[in-house]
């Protein structure tokens, strides 16, 4: 299997600071862009791509971002092998919980960290599977190439999505770390759904705030380079930070 990964995280047009982070295995990325090839023939699992989005409007969300991506990368590098999918869900669950509780303890010894919060979507390369870790809006999409199709994989942590109560604000996130005095991960197994050269894309909502879905796929469809995705949403406004990590998955090549 061979993935190559092209990443970006970038400030926007109208906000000052970067409060996003994008997590490729070991690398995390604030305000830089990046690509990666991995060939997991030589390289061991387990392996994580991932997009922390510090809450906009919330103290220190930048601080909040980089505790959780450190803490997650962290947990991905000691996660052992070879365990059942059972067991892996109870160790993100466990982990999660331990970062979230860290965050909010922070928040509490320090008013100017008070109310930080973060959310972390992402995809872990584990064995032979691959599974979607999902806290927040920050989204994960599945583009097919045959049908150049985008679907998404991911539930918004919102009042509106969860609740299905279309008159509440897609912004009112009501999971996140930090956020709330309880926290859960959605945690699923997405290996089926992935042929050959099909894409993954892991998306902060400064990206989908300024882009539909179908201008989404018609700019992957029709580009030789998905930072372009970026650039389209600053063009657009660019009201929010911008992170994006587009997941070519090769199993043959």
């Amino acid at each position: 299997m061979k993935l190559v990964i092209e990443a970006i995280s970038d400030r926007g047009v109208v906000r000052t600071t970067n409060e996003d982070l994008v997590l490729v295995g070991n690398d995390i990325l604030r305000n830089a862009a990046k690509r990666y090839e991995f060939d997991f023939s030589t390289y061991e699992h387990p392996f994580i791509i991932a997009i922390a989005d510090g809450l906009g409007g919330h103290k220190s969300g930048a601080i909040a971002s980089e505790f959780v991506m450190q803490n997650m990368a962290k947990a991905v590098n000691q996660l052992p092998l070879n365990l059942p999918k059972n067991i892996v869900r109870s160790y993100f669950n466990a982990t999660s919980k331990s970062i979230h509780d860290s965050i909010l303890d922070e928040g509490n010894a320090d008013d100017t960290k008070k109310g930080m919060a973060s959310t972390f979507s992402g995809a872990l390369f584990y064995g032979n599977k691959i599974f979607l870790l999902h806290i927040g809006d920050t989204r994960i999409y599945h583009f097919n190439s045959n049908k150049n199709l985008l679907t998404r994989l991911s539930r918004d942590h919102s009042l509106q999505e969860l609740n299905g109560n279309d008159g509440a604000l897609k912004t009112a996130i009501v999971n996140a770390f930090g956020a709330n005095k309880d926290i859960f991960i959605d945690f699923h197994e997405i290996t089926h759904k992935l042929q050959d050269t099909d894409l993954l894309l892991i998306c902060s909502d400064g990206l989908t705030k300024e882009l539909t879905d179908d201008q989404i796929a018609n700019l992957i469809n029709n580009s030789n380079s998905y930072l372009k995705l970026a650039d389209e949403a600053k063009k657009l406004g660019g009201n929010d930070n911008i992170s994006i990590a587009v997941v070519r998955y090769m199993k043959y090549w």
